[in-house]
């Protein structure tokens, strides 16, 4: 490999096994950047397992165990009722604590962590990769480098100070140190990637980034043959049509009010793979609970194995506004399924994607249910006509890993 760079430090405070969208997109990237033959050492607030020396756990263990133990528990169904009735009790007062004085967000005693830990981390790497979210990434990442001044390069995942919602911090009290902060570290950095367009203009609008450090970085997937295979030989003539849904909702942010009163008269039937709190957020509408089944979240390759094999299409539902894009629907599209997207608003940035793929059918609670209908047969006949290619050329980790400023 002949480039300037070849070792790079990645630091993220989510990373497998912890299952989101960002740490999907990470895992992915990590792997093809080994595979091009970069030295990769990974920095992260997840806790590992051990059996990737090149990826380090950085934290308070026994403070972190206790909070993610209690996330998992209060998030959980089953279990004595008064255990529950406490754990959920504790899930408030942490939730209170977080949001009224934590800072940058709920992470922020990883940051501590990482800046006790500084010194120790002696991997002499020639760019650092801070990841968002959440955006202490970007805050450990500056720790890190602060003296060495190696070349930067920061992955935006949604909004921070210009979050409309669901806020990371309290605005109220923290409003000028988060522009700060943020507008000091897209001065600093080399490379500034965006997921979509629309995320990329509105930040550089409102902190003057300069066009030559924004790039943007699509959402990725990678696609598998198996499910695919799977996506083609289900038996899309079965009686009722069932839906499925992976992910979690969030007040403010997506919301399944407008979805559900879509659907209501179709006699589809929907599977909701999703937590409690997203739960409650559908059982608060008026529903036939005969039509809408709740599982608990599954690891991404068992969601994988049941988007191809047990359903005839997959739901999307948009957010509110358009700095963020719901980027499951990417790994959704890489199926070859049908994937219904239901889009709030107008300037949803799903819409220009639907435009390349046509097993994504874009919806509003204008549209005719009789379209819907119509469009899915037609994607349901012509599963085998999935346009592989063009997904790889721009939503692999192949094709974002060009794109980023280390060659």
């Amino acid at each position: 490999m002949n480039n300037k760079v070849k070792n790079i430090l990645i630091v993220t405070h989510q990373f497998v096994p912890h299952q989101s969208p960002r740490t999907t997109r990470w895992k992915l990237i990590y792997d093809e950047l080994v595979k091009k033959g970069f030295n990769i050492r990974v920095i992260t607030g997840t806790r590992q397992d051990g059996s990737d020396s090149n990826i380090k756990y950085i934290g308070n263990k026994t403070a972190s165990g206790v909070v993610s133990s209690l996330r998992k528990q209060s998030n959980t169904d089953q279990g004595l009722f008064y255990k529950n009735l406490s754990l959920k009790l504790l899930k408030k007062i942490y939730r209170f604590f977080y949001k009224f004085f934590a800072w940058p967000d709920y992470t922020m005693f990883w940051v501590f962590s990482i800046w006790k830990n500084r010194k120790k981390i002696d991997f002499d790497y020639d760019a650092i990769i801070s990841v968002s979210l959440p955006f202490s990434s970007h805050v450990a990442a500056y720790i890190i480098n602060k003296d060495k001044r190696k070349k930067w390069i920061m992955d935006i995942g949604d909004p921070f100070s210009l979050k409309s919602n669901a806020f990371e911090n309290n605005k109220y009290f923290y409003k000028s140190l988060n522009y700060y902060f943020e507008n000091k570290f897209f001065k600093m950095a080399d490379q500034i990637v965006f997921t979509h367009k629309d995320a990329s203009l509105e930040h550089k609008e409102f902190f003057n980034i300069s066009n030559e450090k924004i790039e943007i970085g699509n959402p990725i997937s990678a696609f598998s043959k198996n499910v695919f295979q799977n996506s083609k030989t289900y038996n899309y003539n079965i009686d009722p049509i069932k839906i499925g849904y992976f992910g979690i909702l969030t007040k403010g942010v997506r919301s399944p009010d407008e979805v559900l009163k879509y659907f209501q008269n179709l006699d589809y039937v929907f599977h909701w793979y999703t937590n409690p709190d997203s739960k409650n957020m559908i059982l608060q509408n008026k529903i036939d609970q005969n039509k809408h089944l709740f599982f608990d979240m599954v690891s991404r390759d068992e969601a994988l194995e049941l988007m191809g094999a047990s359903f005839h299409c997959l739901l999307s539902i948009g957010n509110l506004n358009p700095s963020q894009m719901p980027s499951k629907v990417i790994e959704y599209i890489s199926t070859g399924k049908p994937v219904i997207h239901f889009a709030e608003i107008a300037n949803d940035p799903v819409i220009k994607i639907s435009e390349k793929f046509e097993n994504l059918i874009v919806v509003t609670k204008k549209s005719d249910p009789l379209f819907v209908n119509e469009q899915l047969t037609n994607v349901f006949q012509n599963i085998d006509k999935f346009d592989i290619e063009q997904f790889n050329n721009i939503y692999s980790a192949e094709a974002v890993t060009k794109k980023l400023n280390i060659f």
